[in-house]
């Protein structure tokens, strides 16, 4: 069901009577795409018994959506502007949807993945993340999409406002990751969700986080990770 919680536009799926879940799922979609194509996988969530909320993105969709998102340079302007918006707007977002972070469980694809990881980093609370094809180590892949674009490197004011929001050193959370990637993902490198995941292995007493690799997968979300992701999600509730 779409409906305006507050300033946010979102898709709600609701499991049905008697077979809900504790957990709320949220899933954020990549650049350039729309929460519609997650609908399927929403679909499948909710028929495990979990509430699903797939949200609409700043420059997506009815928020300000950009003339031509695949312009390089319209992509280099807004790619980590929405990033950190929707890492800042989250307080708003779950006061409007009325979720408790404690039962929540992010699902991130490419760009939504980069959302996740921030998101899941400022907030520890949070039950679980998913980031699929993305990358909680923003500053050392931003140096990556340099690198492939043969870009100038950063500023330091650029890297001060990466650091702001860079999952890498601030993730506090003992709640349990998956992390997907192909690993001939060339949109955004596989480098990386391995950086990120050498990170998160530091701290990780417990065993909680995984990393799948895909092998001989380019940057896709296919069926195989998706059944991962459903089946990973199942256990945590």
């Amino acid at each position: 069901m779409k409906m305006q919680l507050g300033n946010f536009p979102v898709t709600w799926f609701q499991p049905e009577k008697g077979n809900e879940k504790e957990y709320t799922v949220v899933i954020y979609h990549g650049w350039g795409g729309s929460g519609q194509s997650f609908f399927e996988m929403a679909g499948e969530t909710v028929k495990e018994g979990f509430n699903t909320i797939v949200p609409e993105l700043i420059y997506h969709e009815t928020r300000s959506p950009l003339e031509n998102p695949f312009d390089k340079k319209t992509m280099q302007k807004y790619f980590w502007e929405t990033i950190f918006n929707s890492i800042n707007e989250f307080e708003d977002f779950i006061n409007a949807c009325k979720l408790d972070k404690k039962k929540l469980i992010l699902v991130g694809s490419s760009m939504g993945g980069f959302i996740a990881c921030g998101i899941h980093a400022a907030h520890p609370e949070i039950a679980g993340l998913v980031c699929v094809n993305g990358s909680g180590s923003f500053l050392y892949t931003e140096k990556l999409f340099r690198k492939m674009d043969n870009r100038d490197f950063l500023s330091g004011a650029d890297v001060e406002l990466f650091k702001k929001y860079d999952p890498m050193g601030k993730v506090r959370s003992d709640s349990p990751v998956l992390l997907i990637h192909g690993d001939k993902d060339n949109i955004v490198p596989i480098e990386g969700q391995k950086h990120f995941y050498d990170y998160l292995l530091q701290t990780d007493e417990n065993n909680r986080v995984t990393f799948k690799i895909h092998n001989n997968v380019n940057h896709k979300f296919t069926s195989e990770m998706v059944n991962e992701v459903i089946q990973w999600i199942k256990k945590i509730g």
